[in-house]
């Protein structure tokens, strides 16, 4: 059976969360790209399937969750954008 992951208190009426990417392939929590997203808080959103990345007028959908981040696929490019680690 595949491991459940349950809402909690904290996430119960959450949507969606959202990364920003910028030009350094990077996801940071902010969109003036001060803070850089954390790993545990990018694969949670990924595993409760709510995970949005914007990079200016695009929006994704990441495709697969890896050691260092995501992948997003525009249609042509898959790319990897990466986290801090902690």
């Amino acid at each position: 059976m595949l491991k459940p992951y349950y809402e909690t208190g904290h996430d119960l009426h959450v949507a969606n969360y959202v990364a920003y990417l910028h030009t350094d392939k990077k996801l940071y929590e902010d969109e003036a790209h001060k803070t850089q997203a954390k790993k545990d808080d990018v694969e949670k959103a990924f595993k409760l399937g709510r995970l949005m990345i914007v990079d200016g007028a695009k929006t994704y959908l990441p495709i697969a969750l890896l050691a260092a981040g995501v992948v997003v696929y525009d249609g042509t490019t898959a790319t990897t954008c990466t986290v801090a680690a902690e």
